[in-house]
């Protein structure tokens, strides 16, 4: 028997202590359930994990441009991005996606002229997803969206005919997903952008009013204009919030949902813009995909890794691919027989003494004797 060890508290502490606080070396490998982020990096604020190349903290937590903040100030942690107007909702590794919710409309000048941009780096990390709508309230208004280039990507009008009562009803039609006849208030999809203007987050926005009185239309129908995830404005508790004029909207219904999708730029990592090829250069997918297991995408202007099939984690990072135990996801495999797990994959034969196929209930037969 071999003999017991003790080791007192403090020597176990001051040995975490110095595991967490070494840097992270190429090729190290963390254990699967600490291969979230960097090693001695917070990972969670709140209920929200923080998975690498998002980081919060010291600049060797995140890759450049994906740092957001823990705000601990209220009761309810709160995850934020860019200039701290946007909560960070979810990080969608599966489509390099990040859901965020952008409080209140697009703030315009008198002159009509707003910027949709969230503080976020301006150099192609981010962009508008294809779910994504421009909505507009207001009488006798056109809203229009412009990419970083200068190129219309989204434009409508909403009109209230003549008159100077307040707007008390809104005619709709659930068609297509989408609420606005443009009687009080109007949307309209956003186009994809092309590669060039993807290069930067900034979004103008121009309110035009061509009404005969633009302080009278501004009475009937406040004027806001949103960029938002399609089939937040259809939402009951958020457009008869927005149509009515009896009162200032919910804090509720001002809570917009935006979709950006990401890519890993810089670090020496740009894709030449040059190459037709889809294929991830070695450098690339050495540098951005570290884990094992994992699988790189080039983009229009930078990377974005998944694990294989068969694994799941955080390909970001050293040893974040692990093996799924396929026998103990019921849902997504068909096996009828003995189920035995493979890496990244698994097996699964007929019991002993029965033959046939094990993919199919009822599949495996009893095998005759001698055969």
């Amino acid at each position: 028997m071999a003999p017991l060890i003790t080791i007192s508290p403090v020597v176990m502490a001051a040995a975490l202590m110095l595991l967490t606080s070494r840097p992270l070396l190429a090729g190290a490998v963390v254990k699967p359930e600490e291969a979230i982020g960097m090693p001695g990096c917070d990972t969670a604020c709140g209920d929200m994990k923080v998975p690498y190349p998002f980081g919060m903290g010291s600049p060797s937590c995140y890759w450049p441009g994906f740092n957001l903040t823990c705000d601990r100030t209220g009761k309810t942690p709160r995850l934020l991005f860019g200039d701290g107007s946007l909560q960070v909702q979810d990080i969608d590794f599966a489509n390099s996606m990040l859901s965020v919710t952008h409080t209140g409309e697009i703030k315009t000048d008198a002159n009509g002229s707003g910027w949709f941009v969230g503080g976020i780096r301006d150099d192609g990390l981010y962009m508008l997803s294809s779910d994504s709508e421009l909505v507009l309230t207001g009488c006798n208004v056109r809203a229009t969206l412009k990419d970083g280039g200068g190129a219309t990507i989204s434009s409508c009008s909403s009109l209230c005919g003549a008159g100077h009562e307040p707007v008390t009803y809104v005619p709709s039609r659930l068609q297509g997903g989408m609420l606005c006849t443009t009687i009080g208030c109007c949307q309209a999809d956003i186009v994809d952008q092309p590669v060039e203007a993807a290069s930067k987050l900034s979004y103008g926005v121009q309110l035009d009013y061509f009404g005969g009185n633009r302080t009278t239309d501004l009475e009937r129908l406040p004027a806001r204009v949103f960029v938002a995830t399609k089939g937040w404005f259809k939402q009951p508790s958020v457009s008869d919030e927005l149509l009515q004029t009896s009162r200032a909207p919910s804090q509720d219904a001002m809570a917009v949902p935006v979709s950006l999708w990401w890519q890993v730029v810089g670090h020496g990592v740009e894709p030449d813009s040059n190459a037709t090829s889809e294929v991830c250069p070695e450098n690339a997918a050495r540098s951005v995909c570290r884990s094992n297991d994992s699988v790189c995408s080039k983009g229009s202007k930078g990377y974005s890794c998944l694990c294989e099939s068969g694994y799941q984690g955080n390909p970001y990072v050293a040893g974040g691919c692990t093996d799924v135990d396929d026998c103990k996801e019921e849902d997504a495999i068909r096996c009828y027989g003995v189920c035995t797990n493979t890496a990244g994959s698994y097996e699964c034969p007929c019991p002993a003494g029965t033959h046939g196929d094990s993919s199919v209930p009822g599949g495996c037969v009893a095998s005759r004797a001698g055969k």
